[in-house]
């Protein structure tokens, strides 16, 4: 086997009920200097990971991927034995999924995309993305969360490695799952569901669209969207934004 003469390199590993998968691949990249002036937040790089991601998805008719503090947790040991061992196996010799037999993460299909040598989020992002089986871990509709790790290491030959897990939750929502935002909305008050200022028919469009399950809102949007505060968004915080837009309510929340 010839010796790696590219510094950046790829691997992706799936696993599902139905098949395994293995692909490892390279891609050229500049040798990427780390300043030491500007210690990088990595939990925010790691949530740009996952912006790309689903803006992606998005692109492609999807629904996002949710992140996950207990999968980041396991996607931070996966990339920091990445720089033991640069494999979808681990260093005790188990494949990569035993992470999450150890975290206690109860999964169906699951899969791992691993990256090394680029030191911006964008950049490692692209090396998926112009590799067909990572791509396509990131594009499966089957998937519902994933975690991210990231590790800078300037003592070894890639120095940045990177790691993506994807799995489809047999639990349905996972505890403290989140979706990382570039412009999170921020609303004014209750029934601002879109975060404009005014409560209007826009955001009762976006309300019916959230219980259509056609829009995901973040932890503001819900609290704003519950007109009526029971703890909950149903058709009866409609009726209430409703009222209130007509000028049959005078203030939101409104409860009984």
């Amino acid at each position: 086997m010839k010796p790696y003469s590219m510094f950046s390199r790829i691997a992706s590993f799936v696993i599902s009920s139905a098949i395994a998968l293995l692909c490892i691949s390279f891609t050229s990249d500049s040798e990427n200097v780390y300043s030491t002036e500007a210690e990088p937040d990595f939990a925010a790089l790691c949530d740009e990971i996952v912006m790309y991601v689903n803006e992606a998805r998005e692109a492609n008719g999807l629904q996002p991927l949710y992140a996950v503090p207990v999968l980041n947790c396991a996607g931070q040991v996966r990339s920091e034995e990445s720089v033991v061992l640069f494999s979808h196996d681990r260093p005790d010799g188990t494949f990569f999924n035993t992470i999450l037999d150890e975290f206690n993460i109860s999964y169906g299909n699951a899969a791992e995309n691993i990256a090394a040598g680029s030191s911006t989020p964008e950049e490692t992002f692209n090396q998926w993305k112009n590799s067909p089986n990572h791509w396509g871990s990131i594009i499966n509709p089957t998937y519902t969360h994933m975690g991210v790790g990231v590790v800078y290491d300037p003592d070894t030959k890639y120095r940045w490695y990177w790691e993506q897990i994807f799995i489809t939750s047999t639990i349905g929502d996972m505890p403290d799952q989140y979706l990382p935002e570039r412009n999170p909305i921020i609303p004014s008050g209750y029934g601002d569901i879109n975060g404009d200022g005014i409560v209007n028919c826009f955001d009762m469009i976006m309300l019916r669209k959230k219980l259509c399950d056609s829009v995901i809102l973040n932890d503001l949007q819900l609290e704003c969207a519950d007109c009526v505060q029971d703890g909950v968004i149903t058709s009866a915080d409609a009726r209430a934004l409703h009222k209130y837009i007509l000028g049959v309510y005078d203030t939101l929340p409104f409860t009984i």
